[in-house]
């Protein structure tokens, strides 16, 4: 797989979606693995990835932005998201950033997470309880802002 091939590959998944460079180049990575036949050149997908960047089609910060903000209309909390941020690649300061810029009240937002799925009363049934607590945990709310919506 040559140079040209390889940065065809990139815009056609690109034109998709968008993509980290860290997720992109695990692409690439696999795809070239498939048509090499085992033979993997991590110096030409840097070069393919590098050219993608020059040229703005590759941008970390923004499409960790776009995922962000997915992510909170989704209703996942604080540790589900930099969980899913990090899987996707994502450097730490990247993360740090965006977290510093969005305005969200996640104890409210742990509320209508908890309120669109399970209505409105609060249950008194410890497994209809243990449920909920175990939903909001899932998605992602820490346990102390958990607790206190059921106190």
């Amino acid at each position: 797989m040559n140079e040209t091939e390889l940065y065809q590959y990139a815009l056609f998944m690109l034109s998709r979606r968008d993509y980290g460079k860290a997720e992109l180049f695990a692409r690439m990575k696999r795809r070239m693995y498939e048509k090499n036949e085992g033979i993997i050149d991590e110096p030409l997908i840097e070069l393919v990835l590098e050219r993608l960047s020059e040229q703005h089609f590759l941008d970390d910060d923004r499409v960790a932005g776009l995922l962000m903000q997915g992510y909170l209309r989704k209703g996942y909390g604080p540790l589900r998201i930099k969980q899913e941020m990090r899987q996707k690649g994502f450097t730490e300061t990247i993360v740090e950033k965006h977290f510093a810029t969005i305005d969200v009240d996640w104890f409210e937002k742990a509320a209508l997470v908890r309120s669109k799925k399970f209505g409105d009363s609060i249950p008194k049934d410890f497994k209809e309880k243990s449920k909920q607590i175990r939903y909001l945990q899932y998605r992602g709310f820490f346990g102390d802002m958990i607790y206190e919506l059921f106190s």
